[in-house]
């Protein structure tokens, strides 16, 4: 407004300027005639001016009132979901927790995620509790929350792609203690003893006997996941032949 303010003045200024110069060659009766138009215009000018404060006025106090009205919506809100300012702040800090944790795990290498893996669960179970607040399903929450589900989704995406195409070399026994077993105990691996027949059954064209591996084999390592039934069923057969091997042999009659 203060702009427009000073273009009318400078406006007015340069039509009385003009007007006094052009006043002297013009008669009295022309001057005058010419000032009462002046006038009138700068009179039509302050009016709309006038018009257009009284509508800034106006647009000010509706946006006030809708700010207040906004205000006393979003209270209502939050006295539903039995929050107030505090525990709301608290429960943005949770979503920040989470939103730096995804982007920490998210920067890491396939190789580094696999080795952190136990933090998706744990970032996951934090987003859990979260959901279980009345506050998430706020529409200023609901879709933050469910981003953040998606890009754990996506980590989760990852660490099965890294799984589908991890290896391992085998050791000796001396030093690694390397046998099925002790591979899939490795938190690396399975993290689970019992799952040994997956990397028997992934790796038949190089384990003919899941007693026997050699040093420097690369075995592949297939995703983790419960045994399959073939998985179980190769299992089960190999301790019936080794329950067989150990039983005592009954002495020929004579």
């Amino acid at each position: 407004m203060k702009v427009l303010n000073r273009v009318i003045l400078v406006a007015a200024l340069a039509l009385y300027v003009s007007s006094y110069a052009a006043a002297q060659e013009m008669t009295k009766e022309e001057w005058q005639k010419q000032m009462t138009e002046l006038t009138a215009t700068r009179n039509d000018l302050k009016a709309k001016l006038t018009a257009l404060q009284t509508g800034i006025d106006k647009l000010k106090q509706e946006d006030a009132d809708k700010a207040a009205a906004l205000k006393k919506c979003n209270d209502d809100i939050m006295a539903l979901v039995g929050a107030d300012a505090a525990s709301e702040r608290a429960f943005a800090a949770k979503l920040d927790e989470i939103d730096a944790k995804i982007n920490e795990l998210s920067r890491l290498s396939n190789q580094d995620l696999w080795a952190r893996k136990g933090e998706v669960d744990g970032v996951q179970k934090a987003l859990d509790e979260v959901k279980k607040n009345k506050m998430s399903v706020l529409p200023k929450y609901y879709d933050r929350i469910k981003e953040e589900q998606n890009r754990i989704d996506a980590l989760r995406k990852t660490l099965e792609s890294a799984q589908m195409q991890m290896t391992y070399t085998v050791g000796t026994w001396a030093k690694d203690r390397d046998c099925l077993w002790n591979i899939a105990k490795k938190p690396k691996i399975y993290d689970n003893a019992f799952l040994w027949p997956k990397i028997w059954q992934g790796n038949k064209d190089k384990i003919k006997n899941p007693d026997v591996i050699k040093k420097g084999q690369v075995l592949t390592i297939p995703p983790k996941a419960d045994l399959s039934k073939e998985e179980k069923s190769a299992a089960r057969s190999y301790w019936n032949k080794k329950s067989a091997a150990a039983e005592p042999t009954a002495p020929a009659k004579k």
